[in-house]
């Protein structure tokens, strides 16, 4: 506990950084290549203070990402650390509207994406087979999308709202009305990049 409070008053409340996919893949990678400082793998993202955070219990420290920026917390770090800049580990996505438009225009499917839109429709329930939560929402591009969010393997959102911002990582699958979103949630066989929804600084990704 003293460590998050530490953390909360070295990291003053700022915006939230708004690609949680790039982070989440930077904290992947130094999980992959720095275990002894990052351990265990696997741990969840989270928004503290207005910043993207993982917290690892076995080595007592944290990394963290703020506007494109990378900085590590712990003792063995002498206390907080810049340590650059997400571009300088990993590659970061493509803009998501860009990518958006060219599957919907060229009919594309079956593509790993990630965006940021405006709940517009709120639907029913699917329940037919597995249960999902379905909402429209529309990208900055005018583009819009049906969520197909799966509530048996992810939280549902329940204060969902029309007008609300909806960040996400899913598949794309092309409909003519602009495409689907679905895989939003993590893949318990893990045979399949695991998803996510974030909405009002809570990611939607597992039960």
């Amino acid at each position: 506990m003293r460590c998050i409070i530490l953390f909360s008053i070295l990291f003053p409340t700022m915006l939230l950084a708004s690609n949680l996919s790039d982070s989440n893949k930077l904290f992947d990678f130094a999980e992959n290549i720095y275990p002894e400082f990052f351990s265990p793998s696997g741990s969840s993202t989270s928004d503290l203070e207005g910043y993207l955070v993982r917290y690892y219990s076995e080595t007592n420290n944290y990394i963290g990402t703020k506007n494109g920026g990378v900085y590590v917390y712990g003792d063995i770090f002498n206390g907080l650390l810049n340590v650059g800049v997400i571009a300088d580990y990993v590659e970061l996505d493509v803009d998501g509207d860009e990518l958006l438009a060219q599957l919907f225009t060229d009919g594309i499917s079956d593509v790993q994406v990630q965006g940021k839109g405006t709940v517009i429709v709120i639907l029913s329930d699917d329940l037919q087979g597995s249960r999902h939560q379905r909402f429209i929402i529309k990208l900055e591009s005018e583009q819009t999308l049906l969520i197909s969010h799966n509530i048996d393997l992810a939280p549902r959102i329940d204060d969902l709202s029309i007008n609300d911002s909806i960040e996400f990582f899913g598949e794309y699958e092309w409909n003519d009305k602009g495409g689907v979103i679905h895989w939003t949630h993590y893949d318990p066989e893990g045979n399949h990049i695991d998803g996510w929804l974030w909405h009002n600084n809570i990611v939607y990704q597992s039960l």
